[in-house]
């Protein structure tokens, strides 16, 4: 290998200047359309919609409940969870309130009927109604939970496996 001679590299240093100038033109160039676009983008988004009002059955104002007389703290046998039903006052629905000791922290809770009791596996029944997320203010229960036994199936979507299940039970005025 023979060494570079100044020569060289002064046509090496005439090849790469011209790339140079088009590269902090081009950065140059970037560096004030990138903001102006960024703000143009942010200027012309549409506004967030807001629903002035909410239909009833997503409002919870629009559907008051009233707390009963049945209130279960054994229901779960392997978890300090409890659960207070609540009738809607207007037409009568049930729903459960759930609520737990501040220790029992399970990552993404969700919360369903079984009309079977489920096994303790990781699976989830394949009837199982879900009622809704587990801090939930009120879960609404469906039909079959005050017409047969079944179980209520606290599962956790993060760990992908069943937390608790509750012991068989019917949410109707004449068991309690």
């Amino acid at each position: 290998m023979r060494p570079a001679s100044p020569r060289d590299e002064r046509s090496a240093f005439t090849m790469i200047r011209p790339l140079r100038i088009y590269h902090r033109r081009i950065f140059t160039m970037l560096g004030l359309l990138l903001p102006i676009g960024f703000g143009l983008g942010i200027a012309a988004r549409k506004p967030v919609p807001i629903a002035a009002n909410l239909s009833a059955a997503l409002n919870p104002a629009a559907r008051p409940y009233v707390a009963s007389d049945w209130e279960q703290a054994d229901i779960f046998t392997n978890a300090p969870v409890y659960v207070h039903t609540l009738r809607q006052t207007v037409r009568g629905h049930r729903a459960i309130a759930i609520s737990a000791e501040p220790g029992f922290v399970k990552p993404d809770l969700l919360a369903y009927w079984a009309s079977a009791k489920p096994g303790m596996a990781d699976k989830l029944p394949t009837n199982a109604i879900l009622l809704g997320a587990f801090n939930a203010p009120e879960l609404l229960l469906p039909d079959e939970a005050t017409k047969t036994d079944g179980a209520i199936v606290l599962y956790s979507l993060a760990d992908g496996e069943i937390v608790a299940a509750s012991r068989h039970v019917r949410f109707d005025d004449s068991k309690k």
